[in-house]
């Protein structure tokens, strides 16, 4: 059973995020990672040698543009994936609606309830252009941006090949139903030593104290109906992930999870959803109080959530943090400039017991403590124990 465990696991560090390997197009899973998932191959970094050509260069409310997908130098592509949101702000929700296109070569998808919001491939018959009729949402986003993945083969590929449309109405923009995060420069140091007393802690490893470990997950219960997390874990030649995962048992499936990830300039944070397997992207929508820092080959990030932690993409689905939970922990690498990420660098690593995010431990993949006075000295209890156990076996 052990064994079997085991290489699941390795299976799934190896293989953990979705993608569009599909010669019939991109999942609904992928609506707003875009990035294809072809084994260990990576974007192009080139100058991409396709372009996306808009018709018009300012758009109406319901308006239709005329979009062409195509290269100069007519090299042939096999599979595409195209939405459109706003330029500024909330860049992450999909506006307006796919109406024309070649079906013979696309099909569109509906992504977070809404109709026809992202265009892709259906087979992966190569050709040198496609064009492509999108129609503008009847009230006013602002100036969008056509945003797409262009494949050649399975591994040649550009990733954010995109065009810009600029608002023609004078009709105020209206807002998106969530804002994105603002994340402030400043970041304030992770406190340890009240672990135990004024927030529980997960460590890894377990000889650890804060700062020295592999990653380290604090949550505190802020009595208003909202939890507050704190993420640390080491970063990998200035990217990478943390990530941390609410689940009713010790395996990976219906988990809600919380990751903090290097983009392109900043430490971003994101929600996502396990529904087996896999992990699949949520809006970032329901983070307050965020603050992240990418300093001395680490991650840090600092955010507070709701008691009721909702998804988009499962609007029947919610998961409430007050009930009890294992945590997950999980690191790794990022495809470059994107955030996104890549297999788990390490198996993740999960607490040995449920979490009650209401109680003040100290847990490790181990065990857990509580620590009724001073948090600082559960840890420096751990620091002894280590140190003699090193000591006894130089000794001997």
């Amino acid at each position: 059973m052990m064994k079997m465990c085991a290489i699941l696991w390795f299976i799934l560090a190896v293989f953990p995020f979705t993608g569009f390997c599909y010669q019939r197009g991109a999942p609904v899973d992928s609506c707003l990672t875009m990035y294809p998932h072809h084994g260990s191959a990576i974007h192009q970094t080139t100058e991409t040698p396709f372009t996306i050509t808009v018709d018009k260069a300012t758009y109406q409310p319901d308006e239709e543009l005329t979009v062409i997908i195509t290269s100069p130098t007519s090299i042939k592509f096999k599979g595409i994936e195209m939405k459109v949101h706003r330029l500024h702000g909330n860049t992450e929700i999909l506006e307006g609606t796919f109406i024309d296109f070649p079906t013979d070569k696309l099909q569109t998808l509906s992504c977070f309830g809404r109709h026809a919001n992202l265009v892709t491939h259906r087979n992966g018959d190569q050709v040198t252009s496609l064009t492509i009729k999108w129609q503008a949402p009847h009230y006013n986003v602002g100036d969008i941006q056509f945003t797409a993945t262009i494949v050649e083969s399975f591994s040649v590929f550009w990733f954010n090949v995109n065009a810009v449309v600029q608002a023609g109405s004078n009709a105020t923009i209206v807002h998106p139903v969530f804002q994105l995060p603002n994340i402030p420069v400043e970041f304030s140091p992770i406190n340890y030593n009240t672990c135990g007393t004024t927030k529980g802690c997960f460590l890894h490893p377990k000889s650890c104290t804060g700062d020295d470990c592999i990653m380290a997950v604090t949550y505190e219960d802020d009595e208003d109906g909202t939890y507050s997390f704190e993420m640390f874990g080491r970063s990998t030649n200035g990217a990478g992930y943390i990530a941390t995962a609410l689940s009713k048992d010790k395996k990976m499936g219906d988990d809600d999870v919380f990751m903090c990830s290097i983009g392109t300039d900043q430490v971003n944070v994101h929600h996502y959803y396990n529904p087996e397997y896999f992990t699949v992207m949520d809006f970032t929508s329901g983070f307050s109080n965020v603050q992240t820092s990418n300093m001395n080959g680490n991650i840090y990030c600092r955010f507070t959530r709701h008691k009721n932690s909702n998804l988009y993409q499962k609007p029947n689905l919610n998961f409430d943090l007050s009930q009890v939970y294992y945590l997950h922990m999980a690191w790794g690498k990022t495809y470059p400039t994107t955030g996104q990420a890549t297999k788990h660098d390490d198996l993740p690593v999960t607490t040995f017991e449920h979490v009650l995010l209401h109680d003040r431990k100290l847990h490790t993949i181990q065990g857990s403590t509580r620590t009724d006075t001073s948090g600082a000295s559960s840890l420096r209890f751990i620091q002894c124990t280590t140190i003699i156990y090193l000591v006894r076996n130089i000794l001997i």
